[in-house]
């Protein structure tokens, strides 16, 4: 590649829009009023939600360890985690 051409490489690599539509699994999803949780580990997130009602507040499971929930239930979230033995780190 010579000097010109390097410099006329996009500085930005993301994809255009209409590459978007192409994404594995589609578009990007923005969700908005949405609290994270965040487990050491699947097993502790799969216990925490098979063994509680947490599993109602569940907006997306981003990954196998990170879920997102309802913020407005967070207080609700908290107090019933706490109460079952999980002390969560509250990070704002």
């Amino acid at each position: 590649m010579t000097q010109t051409e390097a410099n006329n490489q996009p500085i930005n690599s993301s994809p255009t829009l209409d590459a978007a539509a192409t994404w594995e699994g589609g578009p990007p999803i923005i969700h908005q009023n949405v609290a994270l949780i965040e487990c050491i580990n699947p097993t502790v997130l799969d216990e925490v939600l098979n063994g509680t009602a947490l599993k109602n507040f569940v907006v997306r499971r981003i990954s196998p360890t990170w879920i997102a929930v309802d913020q407005l239930r967070t207080d609700e979230i908290i107090k019933f985690l706490t109460k079952r033995g999980y002390e969560p780190k509250i990070i704002k």
